[in-house]
């Protein structure tokens, strides 16, 4: 791929992306655990707010591997945000002032319908406008601002739905799509190659490209996104697990807990995320992989333990550790594997399958777990099922940053060595 380690965005499109990242993932917050606040207080059944959650799941699985495929085919992709958007926008006020049971199922149809665009476009924006030798520091600034604007919608729709109503939180949602629709302009289209964000080899014919079914013989694409339905098994089920467990056992203390719980590791994300992306450069993706595998466990093994409410709020430091560790390494690491494919992001897509079919099979399982042997048990099978993943990324994952590309440190010193 000629010519790519040229790429130069201007600072218009970088800040652009950053604050797109940011009012995303606003976005997104607003179809989290709110859904089934909000249906409850409208008197749905809990089987019935179940089944909405699973269906808007499955929708989101489906969407992944097709998602990934059009986002590389299309090469306008802020024309994909923008329409996946509009249709996140359309369901969130479906869910304010239309709550019925068809309705909210088109919603749900909606919104996970588009999450298997949303993803690979944003990592294949960063990709085409700075190239694969600084890839890592797109994607550390991607993850910092993501976090950021998760950290702080939670308290603000948590905010909007106990001072005024349970549907402003959806408005709220519907509202924040405006300024993501304003960011997204502010991404000059030009900047974006379409060869480089799809790792085509040749840039001069970005559509000629490995075949589809080529990726199922790429052994580390398979190994790699085994490691993180793995993963996603063991990681999903444990804040279900730990708010359950708080509202049985310190119900008092619950809310409050449980929104420190999920503010607290956003923050931490967001301080060190930028951070990891340099070591991801310096010292290679693999002792990160494992580092981020490596605390879930223990993570799983410290909640067993915990004797209070407020320690969980200390150990969930380990969760903002570990989202930013796989939360930047997953793009990069399938960037670095599927370099000059041409299917960056249909790879992305297959991963993000996986991933979501691992997190819908660990809240079945682990609920049953907990339910016939106790919590603890269930977040020790847990942290068994983490170590599983941290084996996987140990034995079978080699180093994946190019060797061709020297690290910044190894760069650095070069320069002055010149000078």
């Amino acid at each position: 791929m000629n010519g790519e380690d040229e790429a130069r965005p201007s600072s218009r499109s970088e800040l652009g992306l950053d604050w797109l990242n940011f009012f995303i993932a606003d976005v997104q917050t607003g179809f989290g655990p709110f859904v089934a606040v909000y249906l409850a207080s409208q008197g749905w059944s809990q089987g019935r707010i179940g089944l909405v959650l699973t269906v808007g799941g499955l929708a989101g699985i489906a969407s992944q591997v097709p998602g990934g495929a059009l986002v590389d085919a299309v090469s306008s992709k802020r024309l994909l945000i923008g329409a996946a958007l509009v249709l996140i926008a359309l369901g969130a006020l479906i869910f304010a002032y239309f709550p019925k049971p068809a309705m909210v199922f088109v919603a749900e149809l909606l919104h996970g319908g588009t999450s298997g665009i949303v993803k690979p476009a944003l990592a294949a924006i960063g990709l085409g406008l700075v190239g694969h030798r600084v890839l890592s520091r797109r994607l550390g600034r991607n993850q910092r601002y993501s976090a950021f604007g998760n950290a702080g919608t939670a308290v603000l729709m948590g905010i909007a739905g106990q001072v005024l109503s349970q549907h402003t939180t959806f408005l709220v949602t519907a509202a924040l799509c405006v300024p993501a629709l304003y960011a997204l302009t502010r991404i000059r289209g030009e900047e974006i190659d379409y060869a480089r964000a799809r790792s085509a080899r040749d840039r001069t014919k970005p559509r000629e490209v490995s075949r589809p079914h080529e990726l199922g013989k790429n052994k580390l694409l398979l190994i790699f996104s085994a490691s993180l339905a793995l993963f996603q098994f063991a990681n999903a089920s444990m804040m279900p697990l730990a708010s359950e467990r708080l509202g049985q056992q310190h119900q008092h203390e619950s809310e409050l807990v449980t929104s420190a719980l999920v503010a607290w590791p956003q923050l931490v994300t967001a301080l060190i995320a930028v951070w990891i992306a340099c070591r991801a450069d310096d010292r290679g993706r693999r002792p990160l992989l494992l580092a981020g595998f490596g605390v879930l466990p223990v993570r799983a093994v410290l909640f067993a333990l915990a004797p209070s409410p407020w320690y969980l709020v200390a150990i969930q430091t380990l969760d903002g550790l570990t989202a930013a560790m796989i939360g930047i390494m997953t793009p990069l690491v399938i960037a670095d594997i599927t370099r000059g494919t041409g299917r960056y992001n249909l790879a992305q897509g297959w991963a993000g399958m996986m991933t979501g079919i691992g997190a819908a099979l660990s809240t079945t399982a682990a609920g049953y777990v907990a339910q016939t042997f106790g919590y603890a048990v269930g977040f020790l099978a847990l942290a068994a099922v983490g170590l599983v993943g941290v084996a996987i990324v140990y034995w079978f994952l080699p180093e994946t940053r190019p060797a061709t590309e020297p690290s910044r440190a190894k760069e650095g010193k070069a320069r002055g060595q010149g000078s």
